[in-house]
């Protein structure tokens, strides 16, 4: 190592192995089935966002969906490009693969790193786009507008520096075997900061509506299925903190063609699980139509609502001054069939606490209940 170039210390290594019969590592497969799983899986929950945007009463397309569509046309390719990358030899003992092929890998990864970068930021933008749409609090949405800043920011600054990481760029792919003379920034630096900073992101982006939603009055079966819509979110950082400890060798690799597997592979698996995280609300009251006990979005009581931080509704066949327009759909109400049902299906807002105590609609089901003289018909919901 200390007399003899790159090329030639990797025919000796690729000499010495080949005549002890030392067995190579092969993890090409373990790298296109990874991508090709989570790639599908990110697809389908998109699918299912999409599907409910468009069957699902009052869910219109807003600016949420145009990120979460950006992130997923952006998490195609990177997802795409794990099987040239593994035909040309990653997942393979460096020493087993031509230089050519060597060459092709660090020239994909050079574009792997900035779709990498970019799927997961604007992924995080679409759900700091969802927030600003549930929780109206002025307070809240000041933090919210922050974040997206900073995960803009993100986009620009570390696409920048990965783009421009070599002088001439060609050094990124073509100095590995020092022929090609360049000047570059310590790829191990770039990606520890650039994972770092991502992290501290996630956990912003995910712990940010966490007190809002447990001062909601709720089922405890909404609380669970919350904290586990959450969880997944969490399953992304903990993939971030992973991706970060198989980084520590990113830029000081022997083995280049084996040692980044584990960084493709984690890349691979954390953007799909970040667009299934934002996928997640969309696709829960789509399910909600199809497994309405297990995903129901209401409750029926009759005299009492939820708390002040809850939205309600309420319906009374008795009100004083038979001219209002509550008193009339009350009356519209007692003609009804009392076995059927009116379904109201709108999109839910948390009504935070700076701002008072008007009411927003909710997933809503007004249901007549038997007649009563002493007491009104009412139906009261939670989110």
């Amino acid at each position: 190592m200390a007399n003899c170039k790159l090329l030639d210390q990797l025919q000796m290594k690729k000499y010495s192995t080949h005549t002890c019969q030392v067995p190579g590592r092969d993890r090409r497969s373990l790298v296109r089935i990874t991508a090709i799983v989570f790639g599908i899986l990110g697809l389908l929950a998109y699918a299912l966002r999409c599907f409910a945007r468009l069957t699902v009463a009052a869910q219109q397309w807003g600016i949420s969906d145009w990120f979460i569509t950006l992130a997923v046309m952006v998490m195609i390719p990177l997802q795409v490009l794990s099987i040239p990358l593994a035909n040309h030899g990653l997942g393979l003992d460096m020493w087993n693969v031509s230089t050519d092929n060597i060459t092709s890998i660090l020239y994909l990864y050079y574009w792997d790193e900035m779709i990498y970068i970019t799927s997961l930021s604007l992924t995080k933008i679409s759900i700091l786009c969802f927030y600003l749409k549930v929780f109206p609090g002025r307070q809240f949405r000041y933090i919210v507008y922050f974040l997206i800043f900073a995960n803009a920011t993100y986009i620009v600054s570390f696409d920048f520096l990965l783009a421009f990481q070599c002088n001439p760029i060609a050094g990124a792919w073509l100095s590995w075997d020092g022929a090609f003379q360049s000047k570059c920034i310590s790829i191990n630096v770039l990606g520890w900061t650039a994972a770092a900073v991502n992290i501290l992101l996630d956990v912003a982006v995910i712990a940010l509506p966490l007190p809002e939603l447990f001062r909601l009055s709720m089922s405890l079966r909404k609380k669970i299925q919350i904290i586990l819509m959450f969880a997944v979110g969490f399953f992304v950082t903990f993939v971030s903190i992973i991706r970060l400890r198989s980084l520590v060798e990113f830029g000081n690799t022997q083995n280049v063609t084996q040692d980044y597997v584990e960084v493709g592979y984690w890349s691979t698996i954390e953007v799909p699980v970040g667009v299934i995280c934002a996928c997640m609300p969309a696709v829960r009251s789509l399910f909600s139509l199809v497994f309405p006990k297990v995903f129901s979005t209401s409750r029926r009581g009759y005299g009492s609502s939820f708390g002040s931080r809850g939205p309600s509704v309420m319906l009374s066949s008795q009100t004083k001054g038979g001219g209002s327009k509550l008193g009339s759909l009350g009356s519209k109400l007692d003609n009804l069939d009392p076995t059927k049902s009116i379904k109201i299906k709108q999109e839910w807002t948390v009504v935070s606490s700076d701002v008072g105590r008007e009411r927003y609609p909710s997933d809503e089901e007004l249901v007549r209940p038997p007649r009563d003289s002493g007491q009104s018909a009412q139906t009261a919901h939670a989110i």
